[in-house]
C-alpha cells in the first residue's frame, strides 16, 4: 500500500476519537441579563436566586423586548442556578451577565458567598455592574420599565454611562468590589436601587465593611462623596441668601488630601462653576462673600460626612490605603486601624463663581 494510503488511513483514524461541535445555536439559549440574589427566611434554603432571561428578538424597539424571570429558593447559589435549568428548555448563557443585584437582608448579613461565587464563575464578567436593592432583588428584575430596548437596558444605561449621568449615581464593578473586600485599607460600597412607577431609582450608596452594609448615603451625601472622591463635574452645591437657595453647577473640581502620622487629615478641595440658580439680585452681589459662603457650607458637608463615615468604621475613601503607601513599616496597617478612630479631619474649600448665568 502506498505510503500516501496508509496516511490517509492513519488520519480517519484520529478523527474517530474527536467529539463534535460543542457550541450551542443561538434559538438554544437563554442570555441571563441580571442575577439577583436575596435571603429566602428559610434556613433549609437560605438563597433565593433570580434569573432575568433574554429571548432573542427579530425587533429591537422601545416596549417590544421579551424576557423571563426565574426565581427558585436553594442551600447554596450554585445549586440554585443549576437547579433553574431544569425549568427551562434551553441552555442557560452567562457571558451576556452585566448587572447583579443583592437584595437588602442579604447585603446586611453577609455578602461573601454571592461575591464569591461571582468571582469564581469564569464565564462571569469582572466588568459586570454590582448594586443593592431597596428591598429584594427580585422586584427589581421583575421591574420592566417600557422604555427598554432590549431586556435589562435600562440598567445597563444607568450604570454604563451611556444613558443617563448623574452626580447621585455611584457605579460599582465586580472587581472594583472584590479588590475592596480582599484590599487593606479601603471598604466596598454598593449604589441602592429602588423601584418607582416608572423604572428605576438610583441616588443613594450604601458602605460595607468588608462583608457587611454599616450605614447608608443620602442623595446630598452620595453627590458628595462623588465630588470629592472622583471629582465628578456636572454636580452641584448650594448655600443659601437671605433665606433664598442659591445653586452653583460645578464645572471644575479638583481634590488631594495628605495624612499625616499624628492623626490629621488634611484635605483641599477647588470647585468652579457658575451660578445656575438664585434671587435676581445676584449679580449686583459680592462675589467674594458669596463665594466664602459656598465654602463654609461645602466645609460643613464634607466635615459630617466624613463623621458619618469615620463613626461607621468604614472607610471608601481609601485613606488607609494613601497611609499605607505613604508609611514604609511593616506596621503601618495596624497604626491606620488604632489611627482611624480618632482621625481628625481639616478641610480647606476653595469656591469660584465664574458668572451668574445673567448678561447685564
Amino acid at each position: 500500500m502506498p505510503l500516501r494510503s496508509w496516511l490517509l488511513a492513519v488520519m480517519a483514524l484520529l478523527l474517530l476519537p474527536l467529539g463534535g461541535c460543542g457550541f450551542v445555536d443561538i434559538d438554544k439559549r437563554f442570555f441571563v441579563v441580571a442575577v439577583a440574589i436575596d435571603k429566602s427566611g428559610s434556613e433549609q434554603k437560605p438563597y433565593r436566586i433570580t434569573l432575568r432571561l433574554s429571548i432573542p428578538n427579530s425587533k429591537i424597539e422601545p416596549g417590544m423586548e421579551k424576557s423571563q424571570v426565574e426565581t427558585i429558593e436553594a442551600a447554596e447559589i450554585s445549586e440554585g442556578v443549576r437547579r433553574i435549568k431544569a425549568l427551562l428548555d434551553k441552555e442557560l448563557d452567562l457571558g451576556h451577565c452585566k448587572m447583579f443585584v443583592l437584595g437588602k437582608k442579604l447585603s446586611h448579613d453577609d455578602i461573601s458567598d454571592a461575591v464569591d461565587w461571582m468571582v469564581r464563575r469564569r464565564d462571569i464578567q469582572g466588568s459586570a455592574y454590582v448594586a443593592m436593592a431597596g428591598s429584594q432583588g427580585y422586584d427589581i428584575l421583575q421591574k420592566m420599565p417600557l422604555s427598554e430596548r432590549y431586556s435589562g437596558n435600562s440598567l445597563f444605561l444607568t450604570f454604563g454611562g451611556d444613558g443617563t449621568r448623574s452626580s447621585y449615581i455611584r457605579t460599582e464593578h465586580l472587581f472594583d468590589l472584590q479588590r475592596r473586600r480582599t484590599e487593606k485599607g479601603m471598604d466596598p460600597y454598593l449604589p441602592v436601587i429602588r423601584t418607582t412607577g416608572n423604572g428605576y431609582e438610583v441616588d443613594r450608596l450604601a458602605l460595607l465593611d468588608k462583608t457587611k452594609v454599616r450605614t447608608i448615603l443620602t442623595p446630598e451625601e452620595t453627590q458628595l462623596f462623588n465630588q470629592l472622591d472622583q471629582q465628578y463635574v456636572n454636580s452641584i452645591i448650594k448655600t443659601k441668601l437671605d433665606g433664598h437657595p442659591i445653586i452653583l453647577t460645578a464645572t471644575d473640581i479638583s481634590s488631594r488630601y495628605t495624612v499625616s502620622s499624628n492623626g490629621i487629615l488634611k484635605m483641599k478641595v477647588n470647585i468652579a462653576g457658575a451660578i445656575e440658580e438664585a434671587p435676581n439680585n445676584v449679580f449686583n452681589q459680592d462675589w467674594g462673600e458669596l463665594q466664602k459662603m459656598f465654602e463654609r457650607d461645602l466645609e460643613k458637608d464634607a466635615m459630617a460626612l466624613f463623621q458619618k463615615i469615620q463613626k461607621a468604621g468604614v472607610d471608601p475613601f481609601g485613606f488607609g490605603l494613601r497611609y499605607r503607601a505613604t508609611h514604609l513599616s511593616s506596621r503601618a496597617y495596624q497604626e491606620w486601624l488604632e489611627m482611624y478612630p480618632r482621625l481628625k479631619f481639616e478641610i480647606q474649600a476653595k469656591v469660584k463663581i465664574q458668572g451668574t448665568g445673567l448678561i447685564k
